[in-house]
């Protein structure tokens, strides 16, 4: 409502950057309706001041990452575990949504999403409802759970060395 030359400069900046990139977007082939396929990661109390962990999730269709995120959690996580449970209960509800984006694209028929963590803890509680975690855990995050076992997302363990999310919660180096 009060705009000014810092907004104008940003306006052609962003101009500028529509024009340069006009050859740039993601390309589907024909073979690529295996699905959507998620990658999760959090580092443990990585912020200094607040000690809350950092969130990051990316989904890839095909060759192309569709949809990512990078964010300080909300709460503040008593385990490496529950900072990976977070994570995984945002990365579910994304999935959740994207599951029906393909069909929508393109009439593929895309039966679920598979979600990979480099967590052994998160892949055993969410695929085993006997397996208890403490009460600080909040309750929200057993969607996670929900999914699962409803066969309605497929959770996998990755190693942490091939999780693509890792570039989205760890500082990278000046290479």
């Amino acid at each position: 409502h009060n705009p000014d030359r810092s907004h104008w400069n940003a306006v052609k900046h962003v101009f500028r950057y529509l024009a340069g990139t006009q050859d740039l977007g993601i390309l589907f082939g024909p073979n690529d309706n295996s699905g959507v396929v998620g990658y999760t990661d959090s580092d443990f109390a990585g912020c200094v001041d607040s000690r809350k962990s950092t969130t990051g999730y990316c989904f890839k269709f095909g060759n192309g990452v569709i949809s990512w995120k990078s964010k300080l959690q909300e709460c503040t996580d008593t385990s490496m575990t529950e900072a990976e449970y977070v994570v995984m209960f945002d990365a579910v509800k994304e999935a959740y949504g994207l599951v029906g984006w393909p069909a929508r694209l393109d009439k593929l028929k895309i039966a679920g999403s598979v979600v990979h963590s480099d967590s052994q803890g998160v892949v055993a509680l969410s695929k085993n409802p006997v397996h208890h975690v403490s009460k600080h855990i909040n309750v929200r995050y057993h969607f996670v759970q929900d999914c699962v076992i409803s066969r309605k997302i497929s959770l996998e363990k990755i190693s942490t060395t091939n999780n693509v999310a890792n570039a989205l919660t760890k500082c990278l180096s000046a290479d």
